[in-house]
C-alpha cells in the first residue's frame, strides 16, 4: 500500500472537520450522529476513524482550531497596537 504524505491526511483530516462542523451547525451536537458525519463527509466510516474515536474527539478538535484562530487574531492584535473594537469586531470570521 503506498503511503500517503503529511499533507494529505492534514487534508483529509480538515475534510472531516469541516463536513461535522457544517453538520453541526444544521442540525446541532446533540441531533448530529457519527454517522451523520460520515455521510456528510462522503467517506467510509473507518476512513473517519482513522481520525477520531468519535464525535466528542471531533467536537474538541473544532473547538480547539477556533480558539486557535481566537488566539492568533489577538496575537495580531497586539502585535500590530489595533485597538480592541477592531479586534472584537475580527472574532466572529475567525469561528
Amino acid at each position: 500500500m503506498p503511503k500517503v504524505s503529511a499533507d494529505y491526511l492534514a487534508a483529509r483530516r480538515e475534510h472531516i472537520l469541516s463536513a461535522a462542523a457544517a453538520r453541526f451547525s444544521r442540525d446541532g451536537f446533540h441531533r448530529t450522529s457519527m454517522q451523520d458525519i460520515i455521510d456528510e463527509a462522503g467517506l467510509s466510516a473507518g476512513a473517519v476513524y482513522r481520525y477520531f474515536r468519535g464525535k466528542d474527539e471531533i467536537i474538541a478538535a473544532i473547538s480547539l482550531d477556533a480558539a486557535g484562530a481566537v488566539a492568533a487574531i489577538v496575537r495580531g492584535a497586539l502585535e500590530t497596537r489595533r485597538p480592541a473594537a477592531e479586534v472584537v469586531a475580527a472574532l466572529p470570521s475567525a469561528l
